[in-house]
């Protein structure tokens, strides 16, 4: 499996706050069957922590030590970019894999034309990946199709399909699987107490809800 949405790089947000915890997360990806993670610091966000001169050198210092421990995973660099209308955003720094991918964040309840923004992102070329749609709280079933339609990908985190994170309705849930609008399942993973990763719990909770093809596609939906 793939994991495209996690805060393991140390010390750079809200996520993992020190090198153990890193190697503990990402001890605890490879035990649910993940090969590939990227790590998506929050960027422009009240939580960023680090520049990007600063996350490269946490990125190497982390692959140093999972090469030491034997770890057998694959990491990749990018970033969960917060969306600011007047920030001049350089998206190539934080995109990634075969196609560009940038994974996107907007407001969980300022209405945003998130439609009109991965339109425009699109035409640039980047392949858009909505973070955690079944946030936006102003979003209708209608905005997340048009959504869709500019061909951005939307992925939901897996602590929203276990009914984990309370600030999202179960509704909203059955009716993106209902409506088949998932394109991707990933942690978000930021800590071990209370945001682990729990791929595999995910992929198990949702066996009754897709063919094992289409399953097994959102959790391995990225190419790097």
């Amino acid at each position: 499996m793939i994991d495209i949405h996690t805060h393991i790089l140390p010390g750079v947000d809200d996520g993992s706050k020190d090198l153990e915890t890193s190697i503990k997360l990402i001890e605890l990806e490879i035990a649910q069957g993940v090969t590939n993670i990227v790590l998506t610091p929050h960027i422009q966000s009240r939580v960023t922590r680090a520049n990007k001169a600063e996350q490269l050198v946490k990125y190497e210092m982390l692959k140093h030590e999972i090469q030491k421990a034997n770890l057998n995973v694959n990491l990749y660099l990018a970033g969960e970019i917060h969306y600011r209308s007047h920030i001049d955003t350089n998206y190539d720094d934080y995109s990634f894999g075969k196609h560009k991918y940038i994974l996107m964040e907007f407001p969980t309840r300022i209405q945003t034309p998130i439609e009109e923004i991965c339109f425009d992102l699109m035409r640039m070329d980047y392949q858009v990946i909505v973070a955690h749609v079944e946030r936006y709280q102003y979003l209708s079933l209608e905005d997340i199709k048009s959504i869709k339609k500019t061909g951005a990908l939307i992925q939901t985190n897996a602590s929203s399909i276990l009914n984990l994170d309370k600030s999202v309705d179960k509704k909203t849930i059955k009716m993106l699987i209902k409506h088949d609008l998932i394109d991707i399942i990933a942690t978000d993973t930021h800590n071990i107490e209370k945001r682990p990763p729990n791929l595999l719990e995910a992929k198990k909770a949702l066996k009754k809800y897709y063919q094992q093809d289409k399953l097994d596609k959102l959790f391995n939906a990225i190419e790097l």
